[in-house]
């Protein structure tokens, strides 16, 4: 027997959006990363900064998400279970790995070497889409119901740990993009455009490399 949702009232919504619409916003410094002193306001949910040496890096070592955020509420109570963290983190590695392999574009290994960068991800907040919310026009609109997440990130050497990347990122989802029912939805999102945006940022940096002078 098919079970069908009843619709939410328009003064519902009201109050329910004034409770939910909040979005992530831009969080303290953890300490998560090495250096921060680089990094340049790139937009207005984003600071990166890209170091002249990582058009020499081809291979890349992914190491986390590491949950950076408060979990726990004063209640003693859990935001995110155990499973749905392991969920996020195994996305978050599918869809980096997916970005930088694709169209045979570069390698992702688990030895450090000469030429290979770690990729270091912190996640510092979490916020759960509200799938009930998220599915009409009137919430659609405004806001509500919309989950997101928070992240800093870098890119060190393999074996000197220099950083040669860096980038401190927040945001929630979108009005247009379905989030689907699922609490970490709006989250994935965010990982999607995260993910897809340094395997950008990395074959600019190849693209700028010069190109090698011929032997006479």
């Amino acid at each position: 027997m098919t079970r069908r949702l009843k619709p939410i009232l328009p003064g519902v919504l009201l109050i329910i959006v004034s409770a939910c619409a909040a979005p992530v916003t831009e969080q303290d410094r953890s300490g998560f990363i090495t250096d921060y002193s680089s990094l340049e306001r790139v937009a207005d949910n984003a600071y990166r900064y890209t170091g002249p040496k990582v058009k020499d890096y081809s291979s890349f070592i992914i190491d986390g998400p590491a949950m950076l955020f408060q979990n726990e509420s004063a209640d003693g109570s859990r935001e995110f279970s155990d499973a749905e963290l392991e969920e996020l983190v195994t996305y978050f590695r599918d869809r980096l790995t997916k970005a930088l392999t694709q169209d045979h574009g570069y390698a992702v290994v688990t030895d450090a070497g000469p030429g290979v960068a770690t990729i270091r991800i912190g996640i510092t907040a979490l916020d759960a889409t509200i799938g009930a919310l998220n599915v009409t026009i009137y919430t659609k609109v405004t806001g509500a119901g919309l989950g997101g997440a928070a992240m800093e990130g870098e890119m060190v050497d393999s074996i000197t740990n220099e950083q040669l990347a860096a980038a401190v990122q927040w945001g929630g989802g979108s009005r247009v993009l379905r989030a689907g029912l699922t609490r970490l939805g709006d989250a994935k999102l965010q990982i999607n455009r995260w993910t897809s945006n340094l395997r950008g940022r990395i074959d600019e940096a190849h693209r700028q490399a010069p190109e090698p002078q011929e032997s006479k």
